[in-house]
């Protein structure tokens, strides 16, 4: 088979993985099926054929990918007719892991027979059609399965010959800004102060900056239990401190406990080109309300010119919508229907009402800024959902996955004074995100993203990105104590 950059062999923007709890790899999976006494014997060169498939649909998958966004993929309810044949044929970690990972959602990259063949792209059915010819083969089949994890699919490619068939698969993912926990160009406020690592705080995931990171060990170290990512570290006097006594200021629990940064790894991941490609990419994936009505079901989010206020309150008592976007006195009211991508909007105030179905993204886009106010403290959120400004992002409302609210919260949260979170209950929010969680939120702001209002134990649960600025509580140096910042995502900051 030929190859094609972009189809076969470049991956540059994704990852093909396995899951070490999955206790194997693509390539084991060959000697799994040798092993496994109820298995169909299958040729050595079947084995190859089926990993080539699943190359085809990796590079595909590239060629879907809206970089940091994930991917751009029309699902379609439904599994293929051999899917279960599949999952019979996985080990039990597989299968434990597939039952909570993939969803009843489906997109067929690729089918070809001797008798009909289908691909989503004629180059690849043409390479395919050809391949089949060559090698005698009955199936070709490569399909793409929904994550209930956003950015992620499990890829499964399955090739047949004479009745005997193999699998291959794996979880092709995109490389996103938010597997970091911390990310940063330089280690400054935007007055220019230092920004210091001190005793007893905890980094619980991987860290990366473009500078020099700044530790005060004065009465005790702050812990990072991910790798770190850094220019190097400087003491509280500014000094430069030696690798060799790393541990001497910082508990360093990642594997390895550190990387030290050369000018060719920061330019590989250039704020200012980050923020070019990430403004580019969902450009594409918006309109404006005026096309979207034009073509309700083409999948897309919404575009807005100036300024706009976001609510979410999906589950809340007496609401009728799951995310509303206003503009002046116009509302653009959103509920799933019954789930995503499926939604029903509703334009209400400066005109005639308008209400109709749309296939809906989860994506927003202003020119301004968006703040997100909604009728109480608190709003919870049920699906995938990306806010992009080209200015700020002003948050003055608790943001919290509703069910992780349901599960973890109480109705304190709704006013003024919410709940702290213990060590105890942190171990429980973890436990029940990991594992039951499936919505998500990512705040996008070319300048900053700011806590508006300083509620009592504040909670965001969602990543953050600030381009050209940072991350900021106004007036956090003024005023009554707030109690607790709660983040549970990532940050990126310039």
């Amino acid at each position: 088979m030929r190859t094609r950059k972009g189809f076969m062999t470049a991956l540059v923007l994704i990852f093909l993985m396995v899951a070490s709890i999955m206790l194997l790899t693509l390539y084991q999976l060959v000697g799994n099926y040798r092993t496994n006494a109820i298995r169909m014997q299958i040729s050595s060169q079947l084995e190859i054929d089926a990993l080539n498939f699943l190359n085809v649909g990796a590079g595909f998958m590239r060629s879907r990918s809206t970089g940091v966004l994930g991917f751009n993929i029309p699902y379609q309810t439904g599994l293929p007719s051999w899917y279960n044949d599949f999952k019979s044929k996985l080990s039990s970690e597989w299968k434990d892991f597939l039952e909570v990972y993939a969803d009843n959602k489906s997109f067929l990259i690729a089918e070809i027979t001797p008798s009909g063949s289908f691909a989503t792209d004629n180059q690849i059915r043409d390479e395919l059609v050809e391949y089949l010819s060559n090698r005698k083969l009955s199936n070709i089949s490569i399909y793409a399965i929904k994550s209930k994890k956003p950015f992620s699919v499990l890829l499964v490619a399955r090739a047949e010959k004479e009745g005997k068939l193999v699998y291959s698969y794996g979880i092709v993912t995109s490389k996103l800004l938010n597997q970091y926990v911390y990310f940063t160009n330089r280690e400054r406020r935007p007055d220019g102060t230092t920004i210091y690592f001190i005793a007893n705080e905890l980094i619980d995931g991987p860290l990366r900056s473009h500078d020099y990171i700044h530790i005060n060990n004065a009465g005790g170290k702050p812990t990072f239990t991910s790798p770190i990512e850094i220019v190097g570290i400087k003491d509280r006097n500014g000094y430069i401190v030696d690798p060799n006594n790393y541990s001497n200021f910082a508990n360093l629990l990642g594997n390895p406990p550190y990387r030290l940064l050369r000018a060719t790894d920061i330019a590989a991941l250039d704020f200012n080109a980050i923020k070019n490609e990430y403004k580019n990419s969902i450009d594409t994936l918006v309109r404006n309300y005026t096309d979207i009505r034009s073509e309700p079901l083409v999948l897309s989010g919404i575009k807005f010119y100036g300024n706009i206020t976001i609510s979410f309150a999906h589950g809340q008592s007496g609401s009728n919508y799951d995310i509303k976007i206003s503009q002046g006195n116009t509302d653009y009211i959103i509920k799933w229907n019954p789930a995503p991508p499926n939604a029903r909007i509703r334009k209400q105030g400066g005109g005639p009402v308008e209400e109709f179905n749309i296939k809906f993204n989860g994506v927003v886009y202003a020119t301004g800024n968006i703040t997100i106010d909604g009728p109480t403290q608190l709003s919870t959120y049920k699906g995938n959902y990306t806010l992009f400004s080209e200015k700020d992002i002003i948050i003055k409302d608790r943001l919290i996955p509703y069910d992780t609210f349901a599960s973890q919260f109480t109705n304190n949260e709704h006013g003024i004074n919410g709940n702290t979170v213990s060590k105890s209950k942190l171990a429980s929010i973890k436990d029940f995100v990991n594992t039951q969680e499936t919505s998500s939120l990512n705040l996008v702001a070319i300048n900053n993203v700011r806590v508006g209002e300083k509620l009592i134990n504040m909670k965001i649960f969602a990543s953050l990105f600030a381009f050209n600025g940072s991350f900021m509580v106004d007036g956090y140096d003024i005023g009554w104590p707030a109690g607790q910042l709660f983040v549970f995502g990532s940050i990126m900051q310039n």
